[in-house]
């Protein structure tokens, strides 16, 4: 076992769910998870249910797609379409419990992750029609690697042409992770864009200027300004100053945000095998595993 530094109660609430999918049982009376805290993580019952009014809350929003129910009486991890992709998000989260101990090195794996479920998330973005790409390189849809290239062919992916702005060629990818738009049936000019901003780390604020919109003005003849998205695994509190800070400069899309709009969609969930393997070298580090 290892000691873990759990102190908020979004965090709290995480580490109930992670629990609870290390589990064998998968379930949790009240006493027996407020035992399981004070052990593991320090926190005391008020900590606790607090917790579990945050998971309540996130019940509440996402319905069907959260893969957890919670009351005080007890918690247990259920049946959910997207499952698998909540459960990654989880484990992305900076100061996660997975992040604290069996995945703490792979960064490029997971920011590669949250790029691919927030690609098929922001494809439902712009309702029925809607479409989104990856932008990252190295790319899964034949992506050039130099940037002047690139946003030539990002602009035919989309319908758009391209700007006269200079394209610096050893540029990656201009901030832009994920590109989501949605064409009108005429295929004219003057349809909405977002250009998303896809981050694992801890210091979000700093992220939020990553995509200048000016420039990717001057990169694609947009008749419409686009919008400007900062997707993260983690959850904010709606009321807390991180929430308010982040959302004057740009649009959150949180852990929250990512689940509602898979749940939109009509594909199938996304094939997740990391989630599954991560869960499982959880379960020899969380006294959880044992319940």
């Amino acid at each position: 076992m290892v000691d873990l530094e759990v102190s908020t109660t979004e965090a709290v609430a995480d580490w109930i769910e992670t629990s609870l999918l290390a589990s064998a049982s998968g379930h949790f009376g009240r006493d027996k998870l407020d035992d399981l805290a004070s052990v593991e993580i320090g926190a005391s019952r008020a900590k606790v249910a607090m917790a579990l009014d945050t998971m309540a809350r996130r019940s509440s929003v996402l319905g069907d797609s959260y893969p957890f129910a919670a009351s005080d009486i007890a918690v247990l991890r259920k049946k959910s379409r997207h499952a698998a992709e909540y459960t990654s998000l989880l484990y992305l989260t900076p100061g996660s419990v997975a992040r604290q101990t069996v995945r703490s090195t792979d960064t490029a794996v997971m920011a590669e992750l949250l790029e691919v479920i927030s690609e098929v998330a922001l494809a439902n973005f712009w309702g029925h029609g809607g479409q989104a790409l990856s932008f990252g390189y190295p790319s899964r849809h034949g992506r050039p690697e130099a940037f002047d290239q690139a946003v030539i062919w990002l602009a035919e992916k989309i319908g758009l042409e391209a700007g006269r702005g200079y394209r610096p060629p050893r540029r990656k990818d201009g901030g832009v992770d994920v590109v989501a738009w949605r064409q009108f049936a005429d295929r004219r000019p003057g349809f909405p864009v977002a250009l998303a901003q896809c981050t694992i780390q801890a210091e979000t604020f700093t992220k939020t200027s990553d995509i200048d919109l000016r420039l990717w003005a001057s990169w694609l003849a947009m008749d419409s300004d686009p919008l400007s998205l900062l997707v993260v695994p983690g959850t904010i509190r709606s009321a807390g100053p991180e929430w308010r800070q982040l959302t004057t400069v740009v649009m959150v899309i949180d852990r929250i945000r990512v689940m509602d709009l898979l749940g939109r969609g009509t594909g199938e969930g996304i094939d997740t095998g990391w989630s599954a393997e991560t869960t499982a070298a959880l379960r020899p580090v969380l006294r959880s595993a044992e319940l």
